[in-house]
């Protein structure tokens, strides 16, 4: 669907697309080589640890011209600055701390909170900071990357997530999600700041989302997800939280997932306005391919349920085949805490569910067992919002699409390419069946995903939070996406409540990073015309365990 300013229309239903070869502008802006490869592995050859556990490495960015890694380290409130000269042994070349953005230098904040992004260009770094409270307004922060010198910084709104900097270097755009706080709740937005003429002369306008307020029942109808707390109506621009931003290769949009809403908007950066809003719908864990676990069983039971999952993306990217641009998202899912209950403790409407030719249960009651739905959590918020029936809830709502999808951007809305399904689960339960059991619950938490050419084909790089894992997948044809391969380096009897707990009673205690790399917070992609080595790179931070892991992604082509 698409809501714009304008008004209000349905998508239409388009007939299969025909994928057509890459342009060759799109592999050159990603780096592509030869045009003989057939797919590509993924190894890892290098790994740094930052000693910090639950957020010392998230979003990373590499500088080409210095061969250097930018890495948020939010744990220790910086960005730290890593030399890849040599990739199988990155070591630190220096700190961006967040306190230059106080004091005499910047007054944009009075008072500094957490690191939460960075990006970098030949020329440019940008860090999204929050203010402390986050209620108030944050700032991008700007570096120069071979000098690492403080350069300005410019004020955004609440809470600025993602930062982007796109294709051309013109624009600068960050997600301010403006969560609620204990007694304010800011309104999201999206800040563009043009930086054309220089960082220092850097111009901030900021798209909000007003312009969709009395819009609320269209946007339902279409599989937003619109609620706030209590008795009070949800108003759209009050409860939208944008969370991550892509610029499409065009330099003329940004693609904006608004994950705990279930939506991607598109802004405009020439006039900084949101354009539209696409709601993303609801995916079927009833249709064969969609089978999840959900059971408490401590073996896979990888099944079909009568589920509807909200897609719910947090990391996007945005790709154009033949002159169609695609939207890339991982479906991680999220919810606030008062939209969250367990499956058994809640009302299921008989007439609303047909268990008839089910092989599993013969009623609603046996859907809330624990061996099958019942110890699952739902989004009863959403529940209450699309399937609240006369005697319980007709529908059952999932938090996340456990999956990564490919949508198309048509004139009127966002279209469904491409889903992988049960692929993620299923992976763990045959290849990792330790790590399985570590999934059940919410699912693998698809949360990262990045793109990139090798040769003449397009791969998506997608990060599991939960089940720790990196999944490559083909997408040159959008339509047809083929898996090639899940890395994964854990030891999954050490869980990421233990190392909580670890680093919580002794902060300075054992290195985090003994039980391997835990949740794939940000995936970057290094192409082998800016790599230090003669194959293209990705650079993965992961946000449990502290650590960065440099794989090297090699080419495999006919002749292998």
């Amino acid at each position: 669907m698409v809501l714009n300013t304008h008004g209000f229309s349905r998508r239409s239903v388009l007939g299969a697309f025909a994928a057509a070869a890459i342009p060759s502008g799109v592999a050159a802006q990603f780096g592509g080589g030869g045009n003989d490869v057939e797919t590509v592995r993924l190894s890892r050859i290098g790994r740094y640890a930052t000693g910090e556990a639950l957020g010392g490495a998230e979003i990373v960015a590499f500088h080409a011209p210095r061969n250097r890694l930018f890495v948020v380290n939010s744990g220790a409130g910086q960005v730290e600055v890593l030399d890849l000269s040599d990739p199988t042994a990155p070591t630190q070349a220096g700190v961006l701390n967040a306190s230059d953005l106080v004091g005499s230098e910047s007054d944009v904040v009075s008072s500094v909170g957490g690191t939460n992004s960075v990006d970098v260009n030949g020329t440019l770094v940008a860090a999204a900071i929050e203010a402390d409270p986050a209620t108030e307004d944050g700032a991008v922060a700007f570096y120069d990357p071979s000098s690492l010198e403080f350069v300005n910084a410019v004020s955004v709104g609440p809470l600025p997530d993602k930062v982007t900097i796109g294709p051309d270097g013109n624009y600068v755009v960050v997600a301010n999600e403006g969560e609620p706080g204990d007694s304010t709740d800011p309104a999201g937005s999206v800040s563009v700041i043009d930086v054309s003429r220089g960082a220092r002369n850097a111009d901030v306008s900021t798209a909000t989302f007003e312009a969709f307020d009395g819009q609320e029942a269209a946007l339902r109808e279409e599989g937003v997800h619109l609620v706030s707390p209590g008795d009070g109506e949800a108003v759209a621009s009050a409860v939208i939280e944008p969370e991550f931003v892509t610029v499409a290769p065009d330099s003329e949009r940004a693609f904006v997932s608004i994950q705990e809403n279930n939506a991607i908007a598109t802004v405009d950066l020439a006039s900084a306005t949101v354009e539209r809003i696409d709601g993303l719908g609801f995916k079927d864990f009833s249709l064969p391919g969609s089978e999840l676990d959900t059971s408490d069983a401590d073996a896979s039971s990888l099944q079909n349920w009568p589920i509807r999952g909200m897609y719910q993306p947090d990391a996007i990217d945005a790709y154009e085949v033949g002159g169609d641009t695609f939207v890339v998202t991982a479906n991680e899912g999220d919810a606030k805490d008062f939209e969250v209950s367990v499956l058994k403790n809640l009302d299921l409407d008989p007439a609303g569910f047909d268990l008839s030719e089910n092989p599993y249960v013969d009623g609603v009651e046996e859907l809330k067992r624990p061996e099958n739905l019942g110890n699952m959590e739902v989004n009863e918020a959403a529940m209450a919002e699309f399937a609240d029936g006369p005697n319980g809830y007709t529908d059952i709502y999932a938090i996340g699409g456990r999956s990564f999808s490919v949508w198309q951007v048509e004139d009127d809305g966002l279209r469904l390419a491409f889903d992988s399904g049960s692929r993620f689960e299923r992976t763990f339960a045959e290849q990792y069946p330790e790590g399985h059991l570590n999934v059940v619950e919410s699912g693998p938490e698809t949360e990262s995903a990045e793109l990139g050419v090798v040769g003449d084909r397009t791969f998506a790089f997608v990060g599991q939070e939960v089940g720790s894992g990196i999944a490559t997948y083909d997408v040159t044809s959008p339509e047809s996406p083929e898996y090639t391969q899940m890395v994964v380096n854990r030891d999954y009897s050490v869980s990421e409540d233990d190392l909580a707990a670890a680093a919580e009673e002794n902060p300075d205690g054992d290195d985090p990073a003994r039980a391997g790399d835990f949740a794939p917070e940000g995936v970057h992609f290094v192409p082998a015309s800016e790599s230090p080595i003669r194959n293209p790179l990705l650079c993965v931070g992961f946000e449990i365990s502290g650590t960065v892991g440099v794989f090297e992604v090699t080419p495999v082509t006919g002749a292998n």
